[in-house]
């Protein structure tokens, strides 16, 4: 599942960002009398049986995850770490206000990590809070120890979307492109963006682009016919829908033009 595969994904990068720092010394007086969590105390070690419970993915791993992060809690009551990856499984199965109680703790004790401010910015677009979550991505982006700001750039701009603030939203996706110029979500979100706007020559200069970076999709094909139709070239647009009848027959993409 490709939610399963974005969660651990989460789970990988904020063990490896955390576990390094849990013997550092902070000057700030919020967090200067929170216990971190050194790299082989019972609560990280609980942490990491959590992941890889969920790493296996077996009938009940999920559950037995639980228990272990929330075992490593009652170790470390002030464990941002564990908070947040217990808030996320709660979010996945669908428990949001549990899910919200433990992300809000994780940004209580949390000793700067991005990655939690990030997933946290995540759940509350999903839930429909657009404006609370750019913010938090803002956030993140301003932070220098985020690895990947195109992301949290992307991210945002999906959920300007989402508000339909379109033009904030393209901004972003802007500015993602500035950091990851082959960055395949921009591309295609820009590409339908304009597609919207009937503003075909711009909408084709995103597709030429994003066909460079990736193999095309039933949406990619779907959207080339749609882009040279718009423009009236009538044999490029006809060469898009005949790949996409034969590589995705069954697809909504093609059933959706064939509809029209």
């Amino acid at each position: 599942m490709a939610f399963k595969s974005i969660v651990l994904s989460f789970f990988i990068v904020l063990v490896s960002s955390c576990a390094s720092s849990g013997g550092s010394k902070h000057s700030n007086k919020r967090t200067e009398n929170i216990k971190a969590a050194k790299t082989n105390s019972a609560e990280k070690i609980n942490v990491d049986l959590g992941v890889g419970y969920l790493k296996r993915g077996k009938e009940g791993d999920i559950d037995v995850a639980i228990k272990k992060f929330k075992k490593a809690i009652k170790i470390n009551p002030t464990y941002a770490l564990a908070h947040s990856m217990l808030a996320t499984v709660y979010d996945r199965k669908g428990l949001f206000d549990s899910a919200e109680i433990h992300y809000k703790k994780s940004l209580k004790y949390n000793n700067g990590n991005p990655n939690i401010v990030n997933n946290y910015a995540n759940f509350l677009c999903q839930r429909g809070k657009y404006t609370q979550a750019i913010d938090k991505y803002k956030e993140v982006i301003g932070n220098p120890k985020y690895t990947t700001p195109a992301s949290a750039y992307e991210n945002a701009g999906v959920c300007a979307m989402k508000a339909d603030k379109l033009e904030e939203a393209e901004n972003y996706f802007r500015e993602s492109l500035k950091l990851n110029n082959k960055s395949a979500n921009s591309l295609y979100y820009l590409l339908t963006m304009y597609l919207k706007k009937g503003n075909y020559m711009k909408a084709r200069a995103f597709l030429q682009r994003l066909e460079q970076v990736v193999q095309p999709s039933e949406k990619i094909l779907a959207a080339g016919y749609q882009v040279e139709k718009g423009l009236n070239h009538t044999k490029l647009a006809k060469n898009y829908l005949t790949q996409l009848k034969n590589r995705f027959p069954q697809s909504e993409s093609l059933k959706l033009i064939q509809e029209k």
